[in-house]
């Protein structure tokens, strides 16, 4: 409910006021007191929302009263609407607005005016009470947000502190206008040593590093992002570190552009890091390449000691065995008992069987054909040996009747190709293999293909088997030789495995 108060010396007047107000304003609270000092008091106690002030008055007056209320925190937002009985007064008018009067009017008034008034007065007293209210709201509000915001800042300062990166500002020229304090962190520079006196393309300094000044410069100049660009600075005390930069350029309410702001982290540690684990990625590349170096030289020792081996059986222990065969067949033309005869028949057989079984051996260890004659017949012995113990159909496709590859690779070649023949015969349930040898200007091809099972998947291969290499020794062997293995292979389609080796150039 609103408030009125009407001060004046005149109980006639009052009455009158009081009446007018009461009767255009029912829902308001009309007071009146006759007096300032009176009314002072009675503005404090009820704090009215419009005053109707008396100008000529015993004791104080009411420019007084009206001074002494604008003075007031408590009572100086309350609209004062004085009453004057000095006529059209200039003087009088000026100097009641100055003393803080919202409205004049003069006696002997009319009751529209003064009503038009009063509701102006009220007006101007609820926009104010409105804005008070929203002005303590706001202050309210940007009291805590700057509590929040002094907080937030102090973790961001706390946070920044310890983090490895500083935060920077430059003007339109690339002069540093703010650098955060972490610089001397990281640089091992005081802000102020950088702030107007370095510029963005020379600060970090970069030691005999003209292309990242250079880049700097190009990126500023076209006014592009600074986006993960890492270069390498020197910190005060001449230690080589690595930075990255990130940053934007920054244009005022015109769009004129004003400088750039950004963020520079320390990257030594992760860069340092991933410098270790690319020495030791190479270090692990130069260990497998000796790994396979020594396998291949692992690979061929086994083979020349099976050869050897080979060579033992068949010279040696295969002669000794010959001529103990020829020896005691030749005693069954004597004239000897016939129990005699039968040991010696029985003997002769066990003689011939261990002729059969050391060849074989001689064979499967090291086959002389490999050696004499070369690879492309040794194919062609290995697949007769297939066919003969097998029920497998074998063929081999090529117009090559000389391979010209090295003893080291022909050794390689044969026992892959021997390892590839295996695996169809231990697993893919074929009945026919063919082997392609082929070449062009760059390469020789040896194709196994077979009609067996196959798989969906070539992973799927089981490449490895009891007392074999597998797959993985064939890749290694291959290695060696700069070759590849490539399988195609689908289920009930059977296999094709193609090995590939490069022609050495002369």
């Amino acid at each position: 409910m609103k408030k009125i108060l009407a001060i004046d010396d005149n109980e006639n007047n009052l009455i009158l006021i009081k009446s007018i107000l009461v009767k255009y304003f029912p829902d308001s609270l009309v007071f009146t007191a006759s007096s300032g000092e009176s009314g002072i008091k009675l503005v404090k106690e009820e704090l009215p929302d419009a005053i109707l002030l008396d100008i000529i008055m015993p004791g104080m007056n009411g420019f007084e009263v009206c001074q002494n209320l604008k003075n007031d925190k408590l009572t100086k937002h309350i609209p004062i609407l004085l009453v004057s009985a000095l006529g059209q007064n200039t003087e009088d008018r000026v100097k009641g607005l100055n003393i803080g009067a919202e409205a004049f009017i003069t006696k002997p008034f009319d009751t529209s005016e003064l009503i038009s008034q009063v509701k102006v007065m009220l007006r101007i007293k609820s926009a104010e009470d409105l804005l008070r209210k929203q002005n303590e709201s706001l202050e309210i509000f940007i009291k805590k947000q700057t509590k929040e915001f002094n907080q937030s800042e102090t973790r961001f300062l706390q946070i920044s502190e310890y983090a490895l990166e500083y935060f920077w500002e430059t003007d339109s020229t690339g002069l540093y206008t703010y650098v955060s304090g972490v610089v001397d962190k990281i640089l091992g520079y005081k802000s102020d040593e950088v702030i107007g006196k370095q510029y963005l393309f020379d600060f970090p300094r970069t030691k005999n590093n003209e292309r990242s000044n250079e880049l700097l410069f190009n990126v500023f100049n076209s006014r592009n992002d600074f986006k993960e660009i890492e270069i390498h600075g020197q910190h005060k005390n001449g230690t080589k570190i690595w930075l990255k930069i990130n940053g934007f350029p920054i244009y005022d309410s015109e769009l004129m552009f004003i400088g750039y702001r950004g963020v520079t982290h320390d990257i030594t540690l992760r860069r340092k890091a991933e410098e270790d684990l690319k020495n030791s990625l190479e270090e692990i590349k130069n260990y497998q390449a000796k790994l396979k170096k020594l396998n291949s030289e692992l690979i061929l020792a086994e083979e020349k000691e099976r050869r050897r081996i080979a060579e033992y059986l068949h010279d040696g222990i295969g002669q000794i065995l010959s001529i103990a065969h020829i020896n005691l067949s030749s005693l069954l033309s004597k004239n000897l008992d016939p129990e005699v005869q039968k040991m010696i028949r029985a003997s002769t057989r066990f003689l011939s069987d261990a002729i059969v079984q050391s060849r074989t051996l001689t064979y499967d260890l090291s086959p002389p054909i490999l050696y004499e004659l070369g690879l492309i017949p040794a194919i062609r012995w290995k697949l007769d040996q297939i066919k003969n113990n097998y029920p497998i159909a074998v063929t081999v496709q090529t117009s090559e009747t000389r391979l010209d590859i090295d003893d080291n690779t022909r050794i390689l070649l044969y026992r892959i190709i021997c390892e590839l023949l295996i695996n169809v015969v231990k697993h893919a349930e074929a009945d026919f293999i063919e082997v392609q040898i082929m070449k062009d200007e760059n390469s020789y091809y040896f194709t196994v293909i077979d009609n067996g099972h196959g798989f969906d998947d070539p992973s799927e291969l089981n490449f490895i088997k009891k007392g074999g290499h597998g797959l993985f020794s064939i890749h290694e062997r291959l290695d060696s030789m700069q070759g590849k293995l490539n399988i195609e292979t689908e289920t009930q389609k059977g296999t094709k495995a193609m090995v590939s080796i490069p022609i050495k150039k002369k």
